[in-house]
């Protein structure tokens, strides 16, 4: 913890930028045009609400919005303020967790706590929660909690979509009665959690799905390009492709396991969630948020982390100036140009997904182990973690620092201490 306390700090950076950046937008608010034009605009801080969101978000927006004292622009100033400090506080447990957790010789927090795509994302959707659940689950695979992970990966599950990558992997990596624990703990924390939500209104658990699969394209998705030019594709196609989208997403997640006796969890996760999130219906801001812990996991080098983050401030810029162009033509991005932010996006999110597949498949681009960064104590760095723990060969000390091929046996046999009795 000592170790991770600095890294924690960091933090304030990009959670101080993400609120510098909403609170310029408190004054003018977060719906209509104007929000659109000064880059304000935030489906959680909207004043029409998000009915078609994901149970799990959908419940922390209920309770922020429940917390938030006033009603109309007070309440969602409070919201703004709530969000960001459970939003901070969920952000240094996830580094904490990326710190601590085994069986990832890579994994350094240090790219998640100073990640740009923080300061665009963290504060403008609840996604944080089932993120967090999903790194939970990880941290207490990696330390043999099978029963125990699959209680947060269940919860990460109700969060949408993509809360099945981690599900995913966990139960491919697990062996035989192992992966029947975890499906047994996250099936039992779905029923806990969505049975009672779903006696008080059924339709928190319907409507986002029927909003998935009848939605059609959204902006963020490869999918939603043919709108751009007035040729939406129909809804239940959008939903097929995405579908398999998933389908190639375990296909790929499995031939991975092929090429490497047992690659670390977090690998399979940052490789699944890439094909999940190119061949999904819609890919907001938002969604960003599912990637950053599991890069910082799996080591993706710092590089290629920066250069996606790039991609993603672009297309978030992009996106808010082509939806400002209804109202101002004259004013705001032309189709073509937010078509190109959008390619921009879905390559950079590629590449990440290429690395991990190169460097687990071919070695391509693998880190040096000695370059792991350790956040625990005790631990060997790189291979040396494989060694057994014991030492065969203490330190030297006092006299015997003195290197023994420079003494003769007679004289080291002198000098040996005498043992007590």
């Amino acid at each position: 913890m000592a170790a991770l306390a600095p890294v924690v700090a960091l933090l304030a950076l990009p959670v101080g930028l993400a609120a510098l950046r909403q609170a310029a937008c408190a004054t003018t608010g977060w719906d209509g045009r104007t929000a659109l034009w000064g880059q304000c605009a935030s489906p959680l801080l909207a004043g029409t609400g998000t009915p078609d969101l994901p149970l799990l978000q959908r419940l922390a927006v209920g309770f922020l919005r429940t917390a938030a004292p006033g009603t109309g622009m007070p309440e969602h100033r409070w919201v703004l303020v709530l969000w960001t400090v459970v939003a901070a506080l969920l952000l240094a447990a996830v580094v904490v967790l990326v710190g601590t957790t085994r069986r990832h010789p890579l994994a350094d927090p240090l790219p998640l706590a100073l990640s740009p795509v923080l300061a665009l994302a963290v504060l403008t959707s609840t996604d944080l929660v089932p993120v967090t659940c999903a790194v939970l689950a990880v941290w207490a695979g990696s330390r043999g909690r099978v029963a125990v992970a699959g209680a947060p990966a269940g919860l990460a599950v109700l969060g949408g979509p993509l809360g099945l990558a981690p599900l995913l992997a966990l139960v491919l990596l697990a062996r035989g009665a192992d992966a029947r624990r975890l499906l047994v703990g996250a099936g039992a924390a779905v029923v806990l959690v969505a049975g009672p939500a779903a006696a008080l209104d059924p339709g928190l658990l319907g409507r986002p799905v029927a909003a998935w699969w009848t939605g059609g394209a959204g902006p963020g998705s490869p999918w939603f390009v043919p709108s751009l030019v007035e040729r939406p594709l129909p809804g239940a196609a959008v939903a097929g492709l995405a579908v398999l989208g998933m389908l190639l997403a375990a296909v790929l997640a499995g031939l991975l396991l092929r090429h490497r006796a047992r690659p670390p969890v977090a690998d399979v996760v940052v490789l699944a969630l890439v094909v999940a999130l190119v061949t999904a219906p819609a890919l907001p801001v938002g969604a960003a948020l599912w990637l950053v812990p599991f890069l910082a996991l799996a080591g993706v080098p710092w590089r290629d982390q920066l250069l996606w983050a790039g991609a993603e401030v672009v297309h978030a810029v992009a996106l808010l100036a082509w939806l400002a162009a209804a109202t101002d033509p004259a004013h705001g991005l032309p189709a073509g140009w937010y078509a190109t932010a959008l390619a921009l996006r879905l390559v950079a999110l590629g590449r990440l997904g290429w690395v991990v597949w190169a460097r687990a498949t071919w070695g391509t681009g693998a880190p040096d182990p000695s370059s792991r960064t350790d956040w625990e104590p005790g631990r060997a760095a790189g291979r040396l973690e494989r060694l057994p723990a014991g030492h065969p060969v203490d330190e030297p000390r006092g006299l015997w620092a003195t290197p023994h091929t420079l003494l003769s046996r007679k004289d080291r046999d002198r000098l040996r201490p005498k043992e007590a009795g």
